[in-house]
């Protein structure tokens, strides 16, 4: 509560001046600082905000987690000390066990809004966290397994990864012990001492995030296809959204949609970017076969819709139809 108290104050006292009078000014944070690249789409969804919601609603993003640690943003938006945050949802996944169900899905968040799927999470998200879905920043964007040497292959040619130690979270637990590798559970700020002194031999990593991690100079193989998709979203208190004026609500979730369909464009080409500057390093991509691709990939979503059962039994199966093709 005291550091709840002392954010507070400082978001009153970085409040901005000059503001229209009628003008709701929100205050966001992000999961991560605004070099990433996620979060610099993130402040594209700001700007958009601000340019068409003047005069009625406007974004003030304080940072990232050096004002709110990443794994307190979901106390933060909850009891509404901020009014928009930005990041992964799996960082609050023990509060909101539904989060897996982003990770696993298999359509984008243009088809997910088209189905219901977003307005079925905003209902899950204001239960359970108090909080609106505005918007979810995926792009068709997955995960991919970094190792420091190329992978052996089961006889079926998917990675056989046993006497290898990989860079672990709750995230990735399940999926790497199923390939036989020995999870090394560790917060990101250590992961790049972790490779120096060889405590791990690989790690996963979205495709557009991973030179953010900076271990890629450790790195000579990366394993196709990507896995999963990232489950960034934009969520907002969910009191502070209800008490907006209607237009200010229409410029958010409309800017919200608009993002959702950028982030499909913006996120391909910073993807392309990244692999093509990881080649020239050295790293070797390593395309699975059809067979043994699709086998790779059922499994990490099997493992992730198996824990969403056992850890939301009430609403897994309405999540599963709703982000499945």
């Amino acid at each position: 509560m005291k550091f709840l108290r002392f954010c507070i104050g400082a978001v009153l006292a970085l409040a901005p001046f000059g503001a229209a009078a009628d003008e709701v000014v929100l205050k966001s944070v992000s999961t991560w600082p605004s070099s990433y690249a996620v979060v610099k789409e993130y402040l594209r969804f700001v700007e958009r905000v601000n340019e068409t919601g003047k005069g009625v609603v406007s974004i003030d993003h304080i940072g990232g987690p050096e004002v709110v640690p990443a794994d307190q943003q979901d106390t933060a938006i909850r009891n509404g000390v901020f009014d928009i945050q930005f990041g992964a949802a799996s960082y609050y996944s023990g509060v909101v066990p539904e989060a897996d169900a982003l990770k696993a899905s298999e359509i984008s968040p243009i088809e997910a809004r088209k189905a219901g799927a977003i307005e079925l999470l905003s209902g899950i998200w204001r239960k359970k966290l108090n909080a609106e879905v505005l918007g979810w920043m995926s792009g068709g964007i997955g995960f991919y397994l970094y190792l420091t040497e190329a992978p052996k292959l089961t006889p079926e040619g998917v990675p056989d990864l046993r006497g290898l130690k990989l860079r672990s979270s709750s995230a990735y637990k399940d999926w790497f012990e199923a390939m036989g590798a020995t999870n090394v559970m560790m917060a990101p700020p250590e992961t790049f001492s972790a490779f120096e002194r060889g405590m791990v031999n690989g790690l996963a990593a979205t495709g557009i995030n991973f030179r953010d991690v900076g271990v890629t100079k450790f790195i000579k193989a990366r394993v196709s296809p990507a896995v999963w998709q990232i489950d960034t979203l934009i969520v907002m208190n969910a009191a502070k959204f209800d008490a907006l004026p209607e237009q200010a609500r229409k410029v958010l979730v409309a800017a919200a949609v608009e993002q959702e369909a950028r982030t499909m464009d913006a996120y391909r080409v910073q993807a392309d970017e990244e692999a093509a500057e990881i080649a020239k390093s050295g790293v070797q991509f390593i395309e699975l076969g059809p067979d043994a691709g699709a086998k790779y990939k059922a499994l990490a979503h099997e493992l992730v819709w198996e824990r969403l059962a056992r850890n939301a039994p009430d609403n897994a199966d309405a999540l599963r139809r709703a982000l499945s093709k």
